[in-house]
């Protein structure tokens, strides 16, 4: 399985930018930076802030 967190960031409701699907694959590294951009991109100049988690599965296959 495949799975990363994506963050999004907004600035007066239109995209600022996102974090790459390589950024962020851990619970832990997400807790340790989304900390960081709150304090980056505060709510109060007009930022908005959302996290995604992706996963990706994949099933082995018999060869016939």
């Amino acid at each position: 399985m495949e799975s990363y967190i994506e963050i999004n960031v907004a600035l007066n409701g239109k995209h600022f930018f996102a974090t790459a699907q390589r950024s962020i694959r851990t619970e832990a590294d997400y807790k340790s930076i989304i900390k960081i951009f709150k304090t980056k991109f505060p709510a109060s100049e007009g930022f908005e802030i959302t996290a995604t988690q992706w996963s990706a599965y994949g099933k082995p296959l018999e060869l016939r």
